[in-house]
């Protein structure tokens, strides 16, 4: 039992997981919540955290005392799958992880890893269990926000659930091109790599699962499952 430490760019989630499943999970706002954790699961002795965000400083300090081993993945920590990406140290904690957590439970195959987060990023992993790296593209909201920024007069819109073929107003119009556009250029992806296995993930992940009709597995948190996985593995290495 491990305690997994994701620091996004808006919040910090703390997470209990055994090898199979996420058994607790909160988030943090002060170091309070930490020590709640460890009370309610005193037999937590490793914890691995990422940081794409903000570091809070008072939770490491207060981590790094309370637990046996707790390391910071980065580009330098050693994971369980190859990793083929050519710039190693600019490549993204998140996405390693994520294929390192989807690796654990699709293993030997060819899988395709769509993140609809803040941005999209489409990610390979080979049925040698390499990550091959991939592709990263605007998300949803930044494609709303960007129409609405650089034009004098396109209003700032979300995501609706009703999507047109072909937006007669304005409104319509950019709900539609928006839309339309990342389910093109995901199914483009899906048909040239067909023998992939399709993952979706992130906080529009079921929105598109709804909207594309093809064999998807919605996946959720396989950042901490990966993020688990490679602290079981470095305190394998390490022994």
């Amino acid at each position: 039992m491990n305690l997994v430490a994701d620091m996004g760019n808006s919040r910090t989630k703390l997470f209990v997981i055994d090898d199979v499943r996420i058994l607790h999970s909160a988030i943090y706002n002060t170091v309070s919540d930490a020590e709640n954790i460890l009370s309610l699961f005193p037999q937590i002795r490793n914890g691995i955290y990422s940081v794409s965000g903000e570091e809070p400083r008072e939770l490491q300090d207060f981590l790094t005392h309370r637990l046996d081993n707790y390391i910071r993945f980065t580009s330098n920590v050693t994971v369980p799958i190859g990793n083929l990406y050519e710039s190693q140290e600019t490549l993204g904690a998140d996405r390693l992880a994520a294929a390192v957590g989807v690796n654990r439970f699709f293993p030997n195959t060819n899988v395709a890893i769509f993140d609809f987060g803040t941005a999209i990023t489409i990610d390979f992993i080979d049925n040698e269990n390499n990550f091959r790296g991939g592709n990263i593209s605007p998300g949803l909201s930044i494609r709303f926000k960007a129409l609405n920024y650089f034009t004098n007069k396109l209003p700032l819109l979300s995501a609706t659930e009703k999507i047109r073929e072909i937006g007669t107003t304005t409104q319509s119009a950019i709900e539609t091109g928006v839309i339309q556009g990342i389910i093109g250029e995901t199914m483009s992806y899906i048909t040239k790599y067909s023998d992939h296995k399709i993952i979706f993930t992130g906080g529009d992940s079921f929105y598109f699962a709804k909207k594309i009709k093809s064999p998807i597995f919605v996946f959720q948190n396989p950042i901490v499952y990966g993020l688990n996985k490679i602290l079981l593995y470095s305190c394998k290495t390490t022994d």
